[in-house]
């Protein structure tokens, strides 16, 4: 039985434009397969055709209302054929220059599937370099004050003796006539599709070199250890992602680079929690500065901070300090600093100290 197109964006009948877009934006880089590792290279494509399929029924108002009424059968009817290439192609159009795929890494997928890109791009298939993922682990220190470093990455580059060429005196290619691919059609049980492949000699650039670059062997690019300086902003938080275009590996055959993406990870804090942009301290104070009040220094990541303890204050109260927190990523001001009171109770007393607190008792 064909699965729910909302149970595979997993959004409820009802939900928006907004929610629908969202909710696939979010599955869409979760199953990006770029990201897949080889053993689970097919699932995920598979997952991402599915989800793209759900989202381009659903972010069609005309093809929703009628998805609505007779659910998948409506592609049956009179009205829908099936899904062939130029659905595929308005659902890729739909975004414009302002393209959803493109912004997350995507084209190249639909490229390789369908055969297309964005309307900007020419004839000639393009093969992209791969994206690389990569996990960084900082201190909290870091991400407060923003960070740059440098790391050394081995990737595929393009290669410097031919520069992307892979070879000597380029020629148009004679299986393609410089086209770049070779179209296939097929009848299929969704419609009849038409299926635009890379050229198998010449890989979707239209030309072919005359001699093979030595270096690369005709592959335009080679493996080094490339160093890369990525800059963490002030205010990132824990799993949050950066991308840095074009850094991943170098396409074969002169291409557009993927992209590099940074997996951030705060390490725990021996004096701070983080919630949001808002920082948690737990300050222990004892009997005497409850009751009386006090005025104590305690740590912050910018600078010591001159906190006032008022008379009275009880377990588990908080105090808030405006703008002590984190920053808020691209200076849109700070958080919070959270102090939360712990009042230490002695485990032991002595004679005298007994003696006042019973006094203290009977005036209560």
């Amino acid at each position: 039985m064909p699965k729910d197109y909302y149970e595979i964006l997993k959004v409820p009948r009802g939900a928006s434009e907004q929610e629908i877009k969202k909710a696939y934006r979010k599955l869409a880089l979760k199953y990006h397969p770029d990201r897949a590792s080889q053993d689970k290279k097919k699932e995920y494509e598979e997952k991402f055709k599915e989800i793209s399929q759900a989202y381009r029924v659903l972010s069609d108002k005309e093809k929703k209302a009628q998805y609505d009424q007779f659910g998948q059968t409506f592609e049956g009817a009179p009205f829908g054929q099936g899904f062939s290439q130029q659905d595929f192609r308005s659902f890729h159009d739909v975004f414009g220059g302002q393209d959803i795929f493109e912004d997350l890494g995507f084209g190249r997928i639909f490229e390789e599937m369908f055969g297309f890109g964005p309307r900007t791009r020419t004839r000639r298939t393009t093969q992209y370099g791969q994206d690389i993922v990569l996990d960084m682990a900082i201190d909290l220190e870091d991400a407060f004050h923003g960070l740059e470093k440098e790391i050394e990455v081995k990737k595929m580059v393009v290669c410097p003796e031919c520069q992307g060429k892979g070879g000597q005196s380029l020629k148009q290619c004679p299986a393609c006539q410089g086209s770049g691919y070779q179209q296939t059609s097929r009848q299929g049980l969704l419609g009849f599709i038409i299926q635009q492949r890379p050229c198998s000699q010449c890989h979707g650039r239209g030309e072919v070199p005359e001699k093979l670059c030595p270096k690369c062997h005709g592959q335009g690019r080679i493996r080094e250890i490339k160093k890369i300086k990525i800059t963490i902003p002030a205010g990132i938080d824990n799993e949050q992602v950066l991308k840095l275009t074009g850094q991943g590996e170098a396409a074969p055959y002169g291409g557009p680079a993927g992209d590099l993406f940074v997996n951030i990870h705060l390490r725990p804090h021996q004096d701070f929690q983080r919630q949001g942009d808002d920082l948690i301290y737990n300050l222990n104070i004892n009997f005497t500065q409850a009751a009386l009040g006090d005025k104590i220094e305690i740590p912050a990541l910018a600078r010591k901070v001159k906190l006032k303890i008022p008379a009275g204050i009880q377990p588990g109260e908080m105090i808030k300090l405006k703008d002590q927190g984190m920053p808020r990523l691209y200076g849109r001001g700070q958080g919070n600093l959270i102090v939360k009171i712990q009042v230490k109770v002695p485990k032991k007393l002595s004679r005298q100290q007994k003696k006042l607190i019973e006094e203290l008792n009977k005036t209560n």
